[in-house]
């Protein structure tokens, strides 16, 4: 938020740029008190691209498909156990749709970041993780963990033969991935945010930084400024509605 703020009040010249994740758009659905409107102190500039979710588990819960995860959480009556790398955080919004698509009892257990989740989930302390493809990757190729599924809308390269939520049977669901974009200042003028656009974009497709994107499974986007604007917008909406139903709060 100390970021954000800097960026909102910044000039609008295009001179301050932010990347953030799409953890952004959800905070106005939690507070009142932010001090700046996400969609109004901000220029959207270019999508760069994310990492996927994927539902993973630790090898001694007993399921290995979704089909068999949903079976044993409906017999649990207490609710499934899962961590998050924080509240609101894209991984935590994908549990909270998934519990609701498939109508099963899910507990959100809040970590602060990814690796102090990660090294529970291994070491057996929670069962299941909605876990940044880049966290967990190594751990499943070592067979320590396993994954169920991927909460995005296609299938990553790094795990081929991982399905989708949709492709495994649960078609009542969004895709829900983390991505990440660079904004700059409200009011920048769109000749400046353009010329942001095309040069951000060369930089996505030099070779060296899509190798050293694609060995932590980033996943490059770009497009349009107006096509990051609309994103932003259509899931702030779906995450607004699972912040109410989930009455998530920020610590």
């Amino acid at each position: 938020m100390l970021g954000a703020e800097l960026v909102a009040r910044a000039p609008a010249d295009g001179h301050t740029l932010m990347i953030c994740s799409n953890t952004l758009i959800t905070l106005p659905a939690m507070r009142s008190d932010l001090p700046f409107d996400v969609f109004n102190d901000f220029a959207p500039v270019i999508e760069l691209g994310g990492t996927p979710t994927v539902i993973t588990v630790h090898p001694s819960f007993p399921a290995r498909d979704l089909k068999q995860f949903i079976e044993v959480a409906k017999q649990t009556k207490a609710g499934v156990n899962y961590n998050s790398p924080g509240i609101a955080s894209p991984p935590h919004i994908a549990g909270e749709l998934f519990a609701r698509a498939a109508g099963i009892p899910l507990v959100h257990v809040s970590y602060r970041g990814t690796q102090p989740a990660v090294s529970d989930l291994v070491a057996g302390h929670v069962p299941v993780m909605m876990a940044p493809l880049n966290a967990v990757l190594q751990f499943i190729n070592d067979k320590q963990l396993h994954p169920i599924a991927l909460t995005d809308a296609a299938r990553s390269k790094y795990l081929p033969d991982v399905p989708t939520l949709r492709e495994a049977g649960l078609t009542n669901m969004p895709p829900v991935t983390s991505w990440f974009a660079v904004l700059t200042t409200g009011g920048t003028p769109p000749g400046v945010v353009s010329r942001l656009n095309t040069e951000i974009a060369k930089i996505l497709h030099d070779p060296k930084v899509q190798e050293r994107l694609a060995s932590q499974t980033f996943e490059i986007k770009g497009g349009a400024a107006e096509e990051l604007a609309k994103r932003m917008r259509q899931d702030a909406a779906t995450n607004a509605k699972v912040v109410a139903e989930a009455k998530i709060t920020a610590e």
